[in-house]
């Protein structure tokens, strides 16, 4: 089999508000955020921020420097382990012409502008040494990691294909990690054994891979329900690993980070790659998702947010370094951290998930469908069918689709052998097939089960350990082939199945959507919120949030692309772009994250709703479907605007929404005076982002009215839709 030729492994925000202690709150002064860049042909998806004021701008040009590497390196391990560094630093201040504005882009199209704290030397993992939560002092809400509960895993255990051996295992390695873990906090691919010096099983390559093997060792502790906020023998263990990994963190949200001591003494920083970020992140995210630790609430997003970011926008996909040319087994990660951050209640940009389907559509086919490569032109390889086939169920692939079979039995041609062991594809084989379930998976895990428990070292200082026999041993060593095995034992329970039953739909529905909606700055669930959906002849269809901020609404027909709004009062609104395509037949997962109303930012409407100007003649050519029928030509909007908003307080302001099907250059009119016009929504229908900034010298103390013009083209009156308008106001700092 040809195996992958890289490492696999497993802004300033005011903060005012009283909150809880935790452990991480040394690193609430950071939080990057996306900002727009003009992309009127990709899919339009959601609002993913609001605008903030207090930030710092970066020159695009630094920015762009550090982040776009897009060169497809030599594949050979040590390339693909040793990236190109590019210096931030910027001696200059920038000029307003050399600086970019911060924005949302809700198609996806995401570059990541971060807002510095001067004060917090993170530049030495360690200089920041967090304090411990008491377990009562916040309880961790309902998530979908609960299966992980001691009470709950003995209940299914057995059921899943379990058994006692598997447990005793698991406990066995959490052990040795535990035991192996650097002072500092992370797992140590090279020198994890320099406490007893009796393991040995190092990696023979010299990498930089402390940040994934960091992270794996996390998950492995996640997975057994150890956190930072639950008492037990690995809380301490855990609160160190997440503080290591939140220490080498980057503001724009990048992990590939880390820290080596050199011969003087002195730390030296070793770039890693996206198969670092993506592990690191899924850990962040599982930590976040099971206790709801308002802290870690910007890190998991902005991780996310990187990852998005990172994409080749060509061709979809990733690879080592952000921008270049994807692979597959990269590309496993990427879609596990983001689909892990969406699982914790992150509002993540769904580009990235489409950058994935498009990667995948590719490479399978020159093999045919459900058989993966590694790259294009390739061969199909058990590794890469194994994790193509993951991929395409976190995707929302169902299991009788044509190549999912197709891809059990290709892989249940090998089962797993100790002597030729390749413990990668074990992990995302049985990840797999687990979630594919039936005779392929009894079959599987009939062999892997013993296969493992057998081979765990059961005594001496490497008890609980597994040795790093097979391919990828030599670059990621003892820590690495400990945490895939122990995470292969954990399958019974690390994630819910994927193909449940799906909730009973009202009568006429398509499929439903459902999430969470979050305060962005506490990181607190939001209760009460609504979720709006508008529709023509009828009035909106509504859900509300509970006290954990969850929600689930049935979507009747819809149009191709649809709005769908989380909004309450003390909150500014957001809305998402949902493509249908991905509701019908399924329970989408749509999370909002909500900005606090602020001073910064107006809503023209509380309970946003879809605005359609026009004639109800839709003889363009931008084939829109639209939610509501025309209102007629004209929309006016009064809003209120107090004295001390005014300049000189706010001399930057700008006009945001969310439009679709708009062909012509609508005229906009604030208090009478013209201050922009509309441009060209998405070429495919959806909902995009259109800014429209002006002086604010425009504005008035006490009422103000917004005005929207439709006009013709070409003799017709143009129809387009609009949603959730907002006045931003930016302070000269």
């Amino acid at each position: 089999e040809t195996i992958p030729d890289a490492l696999p492994a497993g802004g300033a925000v005011p903060n005012t508000a009283p909150r809880t202690p935790s452990p991480f709150a040394a690193r609430t002064n950071q939080l990057a955020l996306p900002m727009l860049e003009s992309a009127p042909t990709e899919q339009a998806s959601e609002s993913d921020i609001q605008f903030v004021s207090d930030v710092t701008i970066v020159p695009r040009a630094s920015f762009e420097a550090a982040t776009d590497r897009a060169m497809d390196r030599n594949p050979s391990k040590l390339a693909a382990l040793a990236p190109s560094k590019t210096s931030e630093k910027n001696e200059t201040p920038p000029s307003l012409a050399d600086t970019v504005e911060i924005a949302a882009d809700a198609g996806g199209e995401v570059t990541l502008l971060t807002a510095l704290n001067p004060d917090l030397d993170r530049r030495r993992p360690g200089a920041n040494k967090l304090g411990l939560r008491l377990p009562t002092e916040i309880t961790p809400p309902e998530s979908s990691y609960s299966q992980r509960s001691e009470d709950q895993r003995k209940a299914v255990i057995n059921r899943m294909g379990g058994s006692d051996e598997t447990e005793k295992a698991v406990a066995a390695a959490l052990n040795w990690l535990a035991r192996h873990q650097s002072p500092d906090g992370r797992w140590a691919a090279h020198n994890f054994d320099a406490g007893c010096s009796g393991c040995g099983g190092e990696p023979t390559e010299v990498a930089d891979i402390d940040v994934a093997t960091t992270g794996l060792a996390l998950l492995c502790f996640f997975g057994a329900d150890h956190t930072h906020f639950k008492d037990g023998p690995y809380r301490d263990t855990v609160r160190r690993g997440v503080e290591w990994l939140l220490s080498v963190q980057r503001p724009d949200g990048d992990l590939r980070v880390g820290y080596e001591m050199n011969d003087d003494g002195d730390l030296e920083e070793r770039e890693e790659t996206m198969y670092s970020h993506a592990i690191a992140s899924i850990a962040l995210s599982e930590a976040y998702g099971m206790t709801g630790d308002p802290e870690l609430l910007n890190p998991v997003r902005n991780a996310a947010y990187f990852i998005v970011a990172a994409r080749n926008k060509r061709q979809g996909g990733w690879r080592y370094d952000p921008g270049q040319k994807g692979d597959t087994s990269v590309l496993g990660w990427q879609v596990m951290a983001l689909k892990s951050a969406e699982m914790a209640g992150i509002d993540v940009p769904r580009a990235g998930f489409a950058s994935a389907r498009d990667w995948m559509d590719m490479i399978s086919e020159r093999n045919g469908r459900g058989l993966y490569s590694y790259r294009p032109g390739r061969r199909a390889t058990l590794s890469m069918t194994a994790e193509g086939m993951f991929v395409h169920q976190l995707l929302g692939v169902s299991r009788g689709e044509e190549n999912m079979p197709r891809s059990a039995a290709f892989i249940s041609r090998s089962l797993p052998e100790w002597e030729n062991a390749n413990t990668y594809y074990w992990y995302y084989a049985t990840l797999a097939l687990f979630q594919h379930q039936g005779e392929v998976w009894e079959r599987w895990n009939a062999q892997l089960k013993p296969l493992l428990i057998e081979n765990q070292n059961s005594d001496g200082p490497r008890f609980g350990s597994w040795d790093p026999v097979g391919e990828w041993t030599d670059i990621g060593g003892r820590v690495y082939q400990t945490a895939l095995c122990t995470l292969m034992l954990e399958v019974y329970y690390r994630y819910l199945p994927l193909y449940a039953a799906p909730p009973a739909l009202a009568e006429g529905a398509i499929g439903a959507v459902r999430g969470r909606v979050t305060d962005i700055e506490s990181g607190q669930p939001i209760e009460g919120a609504t979720i709006r959906l508008t529709l023509p002849k009828r009035p909106p269809m509504t859900a509300t949030t509970g006290p954990d901020g969850r929600y689930t609404l049935d979507i009747p027909a819809v149009p191709k692309f649809f709005a769908l709004s989380a909004s309450r009062a003390g909150f500014v609104p957001a809305t998402a772009n949902i493509p249908s395509s991905e509701v019908i037949g399924n329970a989408l997962t749509q999370n909002f994250l909500l900005w606090p109303q602020g001073r910064d930012i107006i809503a023209l409407e509380e309970d946003p709703e879809v605005h359609h100007l026009g004639n109800n003649a839709f003889t363009g050519s931008i084939n829109s479907q639209f939610q509501r029928e025309a209102e007629g030509d004209r929309f006016i909007a009064p809003f209120e605007l107090d004295a001390d908003r005014l300049p000189p307080r706010n001399t930057r302001v700008r006009l945001w929404l969310l439009h679709k099907g708009s062909q012509c250059p609508h005229e906009v009119y604030l208090n009478g005076q013209r201050i922009g016009d509309m441009t060209r929504s998405p070429n495919d229908g959806s909902f995009g982002e259109h800014t429209i900034r002006f002086n604010s010298s425009v504005l008035q103390a006490g009422t103000n009215v917004l005005e929207i013009q439709a006009i013709s083209c070409s003799g017709d009156l143009d129809d387009w839709e609009f949603v959730n308008l907002q006045i931003r106001l930016s302070s000269n700092r």
